[in-house]
Protein backbone atom coordinates (compact mmCIF):
# COMPACT_ATOMS: atom_id res chain seq x y z
CA UNK A 1 0.00 0.00 0.00
CA UNK A 2 1.87 3.22 -0.79
CA UNK A 3 0.56 6.37 0.81
CA UNK A 4 0.50 9.55 -0.79
CA UNK A 5 0.71 13.03 0.14
CA UNK A 6 0.71 16.33 -2.10
CA UNK A 7 4.46 16.23 -3.43
CA UNK A 8 5.53 11.75 -2.02
CA UNK A 9 4.93 8.57 -2.59
CA UNK A 10 5.28 6.54 0.39
CA UNK A 11 6.65 3.11 -0.74
CA UNK A 12 6.35 0.35 2.10
CA UNK A 13 10.06 -1.86 1.88
CA UNK A 14 8.91 -5.79 1.77
CA UNK A 15 11.02 -8.35 2.51
CA UNK A 16 12.69 -9.31 -0.54
CA UNK A 17 13.59 -5.41 -0.83
CA UNK A 18 15.11 -5.64 2.96
CA UNK A 19 16.67 -8.65 2.28
CA UNK A 20 18.46 -7.09 -0.54
CA UNK A 21 19.38 -3.95 0.83
CA UNK A 22 21.17 -5.25 3.65
CA UNK A 23 22.83 -8.40 1.45
CA UNK A 24 24.21 -4.77 -0.68
CA UNK A 25 22.24 -5.83 -3.68
CA UNK A 26 21.47 -2.95 -4.79
CA UNK A 27 21.03 -4.22 -8.31
CA UNK A 28 17.74 -6.47 -6.95
CA UNK A 29 16.78 -3.74 -4.85
CA UNK A 30 16.49 -1.38 -7.78
CA UNK A 31 14.83 -4.03 -9.97
CA UNK A 32 12.27 -5.08 -7.57
CA UNK A 33 10.74 -1.44 -6.78
CA UNK A 34 9.45 1.26 -8.42
CA UNK A 35 12.21 4.06 -7.66
CA UNK A 36 15.41 4.03 -8.29
CA UNK A 37 17.88 2.34 -5.50
CA UNK A 38 21.57 3.07 -5.35
CA UNK A 39 24.34 2.36 -2.58
CA UNK A 40 23.47 5.85 -1.00
CA UNK A 41 19.93 5.65 -0.32
CA UNK A 42 19.50 3.92 2.46
CA UNK A 43 23.24 4.91 3.53
CA UNK A 44 23.46 4.24 7.32
CA UNK A 45 20.14 2.60 7.63
CA UNK A 46 21.46 -0.85 8.15
CA UNK A 47 20.32 -1.23 12.03
CA UNK A 48 17.03 -0.19 11.22
CA UNK A 49 16.57 -2.34 8.02
CA UNK A 50 17.48 -5.28 10.12
CA UNK A 51 15.10 -4.56 12.77
CA UNK A 52 12.50 -4.17 10.33
CA UNK A 53 14.24 -7.41 8.92
CA UNK A 54 13.24 -9.37 11.67
CA UNK A 55 9.84 -8.25 12.29
CA UNK A 56 8.50 -8.84 8.80
CA UNK A 57 10.51 -12.42 9.15
CA UNK A 58 8.01 -12.60 12.12
CA UNK A 59 4.81 -11.52 11.12
CA UNK A 60 4.61 -10.24 7.61
CA UNK A 61 1.71 -8.06 8.16
CA UNK A 62 3.22 -5.75 9.95
CA UNK A 63 4.10 -4.63 6.54
CA UNK A 64 2.06 -1.44 5.99
CA UNK A 65 3.74 -0.10 9.52
CA UNK A 66 7.26 -0.58 9.22
CA UNK A 67 9.89 1.49 7.04
CA UNK A 68 8.87 3.45 4.03
CA UNK A 69 10.41 4.91 1.09
CA UNK A 70 9.53 8.82 0.59
CA UNK A 71 9.49 9.01 -2.85
CA UNK A 72 9.40 12.58 -4.72
CA UNK A 73 6.83 11.95 -7.64
CA UNK A 74 8.13 14.74 -9.54
CA UNK A 75 11.59 13.75 -9.90
CA UNK A 76 10.89 9.55 -8.55
CA UNK A 77 14.03 10.65 -5.95
CA UNK A 78 14.15 8.95 -2.97
CA UNK A 79 14.23 11.71 -0.38
CA UNK A 80 13.90 10.44 3.12
CA UNK A 81 12.50 7.55 5.02
CA UNK A 82 9.84 7.08 7.40
CA UNK A 83 7.53 4.75 9.39
CA UNK A 84 6.88 3.42 12.76
CA UNK A 85 8.54 1.43 14.93
CA UNK A 86 5.73 -1.63 15.03
CA UNK A 87 1.71 -1.61 14.14
CA UNK A 88 -0.13 0.04 17.24
CA UNK A 89 0.42 -1.68 20.93
CA UNK A 90 -2.45 -2.44 22.83
CA UNK A 91 -2.86 1.08 23.71
CA UNK A 92 -2.99 2.17 20.30
CA UNK A 93 0.29 3.60 20.57
CA UNK A 94 2.84 3.87 17.70
CA UNK A 95 6.05 5.36 17.72
CA UNK A 96 7.05 7.70 14.45
CA UNK A 97 10.79 7.47 12.68
CA UNK A 98 11.64 10.10 9.65
CA UNK A 99 14.84 11.00 7.74
CA UNK A 100 15.45 13.40 5.04
CA UNK A 101 18.06 13.52 2.72
CA UNK A 102 20.65 16.36 3.52
CA UNK A 103 20.31 17.85 0.09
CA UNK A 104 16.50 17.80 0.49
CA UNK A 105 15.97 19.10 3.94
CA UNK A 106 14.63 22.44 4.45
CA UNK A 107 11.71 22.34 2.21
CA UNK A 108 8.88 21.50 4.40
CA UNK A 109 9.40 17.40 3.40
CA UNK A 110 9.47 15.66 6.87
CA UNK A 111 6.44 17.54 7.95
CA UNK A 112 4.98 16.90 5.18
CA UNK A 113 5.83 12.88 4.73
CA UNK A 114 5.09 12.69 8.83
CA UNK A 115 1.89 14.20 8.02
CA UNK A 116 0.75 11.50 6.01
CA UNK A 117 1.72 8.92 7.98
CA UNK A 118 -0.03 10.15 11.10
CA UNK A 119 -2.88 10.62 8.92
CA UNK A 120 -3.02 7.02 7.84
CA UNK A 121 -2.16 5.72 11.38
CA UNK A 122 -5.16 7.88 12.76
CA UNK A 123 -7.06 5.69 10.08
CA UNK A 124 -5.97 2.27 10.77
CA UNK A 125 -7.44 3.37 14.84
CA UNK A 126 -3.56 4.30 15.99
CA UNK A 127 -5.03 6.76 19.18
CA UNK A 128 -0.98 8.01 20.27
CA UNK A 129 2.44 8.85 18.27
CA UNK A 130 5.52 9.17 20.06
CA UNK A 131 8.55 10.37 18.15
CA UNK A 132 12.17 11.16 20.10
CA UNK A 133 14.79 13.31 19.36
CA UNK A 134 18.65 13.99 20.35
CA UNK A 135 18.28 16.88 22.02
CA UNK A 136 20.68 18.72 19.77
CA UNK A 137 18.44 18.08 16.45
CA UNK A 138 16.62 21.47 16.40
CA UNK A 139 15.06 20.67 12.71
CA UNK A 140 13.70 17.31 13.86
CA UNK A 141 11.93 19.45 17.48
CA UNK A 142 10.49 21.89 15.32
CA UNK A 143 8.96 19.41 12.73
CA UNK A 144 7.59 17.93 15.90
CA UNK A 145 6.56 21.31 17.28
CA UNK A 146 4.89 22.06 14.20
CA UNK A 147 2.91 18.99 14.23
CA UNK A 148 1.36 19.77 17.47
CA UNK A 149 3.64 16.64 19.53
CA UNK A 150 4.50 17.85 23.42
CA UNK A 151 8.09 16.79 25.06
CA UNK A 152 6.49 14.10 27.26
CA UNK A 153 9.67 13.00 28.64
CA UNK A 154 13.26 11.25 28.01
CA UNK A 155 15.07 7.78 27.71
CA UNK A 156 18.40 6.64 26.92
CA UNK A 157 18.49 4.76 22.96
CA UNK A 158 20.61 1.98 22.84
CA UNK A 159 22.26 3.63 19.68
CA UNK A 160 21.72 6.91 19.53
CA UNK A 161 21.96 7.59 23.37
CA UNK A 162 20.00 10.68 25.52
CA UNK A 163 16.60 11.22 22.86
CA UNK A 164 13.94 13.33 24.34
CA UNK A 165 10.56 12.10 23.66
CA UNK A 166 7.75 13.71 22.41
CA UNK A 167 4.08 12.71 22.21
CA UNK A 168 0.84 13.40 20.28
CA UNK A 169 -3.16 12.26 20.84
CA UNK A 170 -4.21 11.44 17.62
CA UNK A 171 -7.81 11.46 18.64
CA UNK A 172 -9.84 13.79 19.75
Amino acid sequence: MILSTPRLDLHPLPLPVLDALLAGDFETADAVTPFPVEAHTFEDDEYVLGLRQTQLRNDPSELPWLYRAAVLRETGDVVGRCGFHARPDADGMVELGYRVQPQWRRQGLATELATGMLAWAREQGARRCVASTVPDNLASQAVLAKLGFVRTGEWMDEVDGLEWVYALELVR
